[in-house]
């Protein structure tokens, strides 16, 4: 029972905007997050991690650690134990709940939000409108805990079932999914107002809208849809800032608005991968078998694992790529004359034996948004948005706090990411962090912390020689033992 000297017992709502392009938040676009970031904290120097895709940057998000702890290296891995011989594609719940049964539950390596709140007798509620695989990364753990996960794309994925048909009841049917999914945005915002907040009072909740990443993809950047997903997440944040305004002083909720990446725009037709490399002589499939070497796959980046991680195949293989004009840089365990996964926070068992990306530049799409790449993506509609690499549009995710420990008015100018989250709201809440966490609290940005200045910061680029005439560089940010990836560029060999 608190007293009138207790201190109120705060809470934190996390509100991602999948694929949010920093840039595109402005007055016009979306005025209620503007407004948010001018009146609480702004960080323009947040990165996401590498591979930039949703489920690896889900990970992160949930323990403050990067893909070489916690393991999800990519939205599609192979996992020695769970599916040796084929590629888990983390989207899909069903896979990867299969996995991670056969895992024991250990899908992640290291303690998630959701398990370290039930350590302290605290609860996550996520409410989310992605794929059911992405909300099921949010909280991993919900059915052993008895928590909140509730997925508008799998409502037979959700947990508790019972809570899940009374949403329903009192909502309505789950809409159709559309492009722009604008009524699946209100609904998951119903649900956190009108049920979340009023019949759980999580201590922590995450509001996941799967927009504007679905219209990015699948309509462009700039374009009409992609606008009106846009306008309708601002408006669904202005509904929760609303009700976060008429809270008592004795409830204050903590608000951390982000983006999982940000996006590019494709150029060109599908590449084909898997065409190119078996015309090259290469065994590739979907699955190891007999006749098959190596497991490939591909977006804006992508991986390459080897039958038996066999050493001669992956020279060859590496010189192969090195040589393709749409490689931008490959990467392995090992550095072999480039950079090697410790470099990107990516080296984990799971890895694959090659990670690349495709050799994007600042090209500007119709619309006039900069960054453009060829792509392996066949589903996806010429120009249509894509991610996963290392361009600075990719890496660049959207990052701003408010609430009464938060200093107003306040832009940072140092380097942060979304690793930086967790452990922000951990301090938030006054939970101690665990030694698994590898990101630091945003103490800079909080009235009651103190937090890195620009002295404590430092700019490293690396170059590294990549194909006969093309070479790339890494440029990373580091604060205090804390390197964050900046960007990757490709560009004409030195001398």
């Amino acid at each position: 029972m608190t007293t009138e000297t207790d201190p109120p017992k705060t809470r934190v709502l996390i509100v991602a905007f999948d694929g949010l392009r920093p840039d595109m938040v402005t007055d016009d676009t979306m005025p209620n997050l503007r407004r948010f970031a001018r009146d609480g904290a702004l960080f323009p120097q947040s990165r996401a991690v590498f591979p930039s895709e949703t489920r690896v940057n889900q990970a992160s998000l949930v323990t403050g650690a990067w893909p070489r702890r916690h393991g999800i290296v990519g939205n599609k891995f192979i996992d020695r134990v769970a599916s040796p011989d084929a590629l888990i594609n983390s989207g899909d719940e069903d896979e990867l709940r299969a996995a991670s049964e056969k895992l024991d539950g250990a899908l992640v390596d290291v303690p998630s939000l959701g398990e370290i709140l039930a350590g302290h007798g605290r609860q996550l509620a996520v409410v989310g409108s992605g794929t059911a695989g992405g909300t099921r990364m949010l909280h991993h753990a919900a059915e052993r805990l008895g928590q909140f996960r509730f997925s508008l794309y799998r409502p037979d994925a959700s947990t508790p079932q019972p809570r899940i048909g009374e949403i329903v009841d009192a909502f309505g049917p789950i809409p159709e999914a559309r492009i722009p999914s604008n009524e699946r945005l209100t609904y998951a915002t119903d649900t956190y107002l009108g049920y979340v907040e009023p019949r759980l009072k999580p201590d922590v909740a995450i509001l996941w809208f799967f927009e504007p990443d679905l219209t990015y993809h699948y309509s462009g950047l700039g374009t009409a849809e992609s606008l009106s997903a846009l306008g309708h997440a601002d408006a669904q944040l202005a509904r929760v800032l609303a009700y976060r305004d008429a809270l008592p002083p004795d409830d204050p909720l903590h608000i951390v608005t982000l983006s999982d990446h940000g996006h590019l725009a494709t150029e060109g037709a599908p590449f084909d991968l898997k065409a190119q490399l078996a015309e090259a002589g290469f065994r590739v499939g979907d699955r190891f078998g007999d006749a098959i070497d190596m497991v490939a796959f591909c977006g804006s980046a992508g991986g390459i694992y080897i039958k038996g991680s066999d050493e001669a195949l992956l020279t060859k293989l590496l010189d192969w790529l090195r040589r393709q004009d749409w490689c931008g840089v490959a990467l392995t365990k090992e550095q072999r004359g480039g950079l090697a996964f410790a470099d990107v926070h990516l080296d984990h068992a799971r890895a694959p034996d090659l990670v690349f990306t495709t050799r994007s530049h600042d090209g500007r799409n119709p619309h006039g948004y900069p960054g453009r790449c060829p792509h392996d993506w066949a589903q996806l509609p010429p120009g249509g948005g894509i991610h996963g690499g290392l361009h600075p549009m990719e890496l660049s995710n959207w990052l701003a706090i408010q609430g009464p420990a938060v200093t107003p008015a306040f832009v940072s100018d140092l380097p942060c990411g979304i690793v930086d989250v967790l452990p922000t709201v951990l301090h938030l809440l006054g939970v101690p962090l665990p030694e698994s966490v590898e990101g630091r609290v945003l103490g800079e940005a909080l009235v009651d912390a103190a937090g890195p200045s620009a002295s404590d910061t430092e700019t490293e680029a690396r170059s590294v020689p990549h194909g006969p005439d093309r070479s790339f560089t890494l440029t990373t940010w580091g604060v205090g033992d804390r390197r964050y990836l900046n960007q990757g560029r490709s560009g004409p060999a030195a001398g």
